[in-house]
């Protein structure tokens, strides 16, 4: 009984950190869901302007345009601001996105979000793609989720927030990053990017060498691929013992 109780605390604890990179990963584009009826029925307490904040909506988009753009949830309306349009690149009238931003009342005018970021929704992973399909076609990939890996040719880092550019192998294409975390990467490494492609800027939570899929240091700093192995074979001994 004791092994068998072992057992199950080691395969949870490998369970847990294979996970790890996954629940690590929580997004800041992706912020608390505040329905429009709840917009409307107290903007006071979602107004930025008097308590910043960022909240993301959701909606389908009723109207889209070069002037306006106009969210919808059944038959209630978000006026949205389209100054940066390239956010809505290849978005359709009718398709449902999720808006990430500011919200602001004004209380003798129109209601306006203002969208720092805006996502297919549900949200959309392409998955690990080479820099010149994107470049290729960024209006299929905007508001998507990917990943890219690719030689960093630059970084710099300006108030709070690094801006890299990552040329892919091989070819001249290049994408510029924005990366909201802490980094010790140096130009000309081989890096792996992964984040929210975003009027042609790729938003990364994730950027880092781009080692061998078998090495999980690349998820968990200080975790060697050694120790891995001895966990498996300590598991592989219980098991055995237990069979016996």
């Amino acid at each position: 009984m004791k092994n068998g109780s072992t057992v199950k605390v080691i395969a949870i604890s490998l369970l847990l950190i294979a996970c790890t990179a996954t629940f690590a990963n929580a997004s800041m584009f992706e912020l608390e869901i505040v329905p429009i009826s709840k917009l409307i029925e107290k903007p006071s307490v979602y107004d930025s302007t008097t308590a910043y904040r960022k909240i993301s909506v959701v909606g389908n988009l009723s109207e889209i345009s070069k002037y306006s753009a106009t969210l919808a949830d059944e038959d209630l309306f978000l006026k949205t601001d389209v100054t940066r349009m390239g956010l809505f690149n290849g978005f359709e009238q009718g398709e449902q996105v999720m808006l990430t931003g500011e919200f602001k009342h004004n209380p003798i005018g129109d209601d306006v979000m203002y969208p720092n970021y805006v996502l297919r929704y549900p949200v959309q992973d392409a998955g690990q793609v080479n820099i010149s399909e994107i470049n290729k076609s960024p209006a299929s990939y905007n508001g998507k989720y990917v990943t890219v890996t690719g030689n960093l040719t630059s970084i710099e880092l300006s108030v709070g927030r690094y801006t890299a550019i990552i040329e892919e192998t091989g070819t001249q294409e290049s994408i510029r990053v924005f990366y909201y975390g802490a980094t010790d990467l140096k130009p000309g490494e081989d890096i792996k990017v992964y984040g929210l492609y975003n009027g042609g800027i790729l938003h990364s939570e994730s950027m880092a060498k781009n080692l061998s899929p078998l090495s999980i240091t690349s998820l968990i700093p200080g975790f060697s691929f050694i120790t891995a192995l001895a966990g498996l074979g300590a598991v592989a001994i219980l098991l055995s013992r237990r069979k016996r």
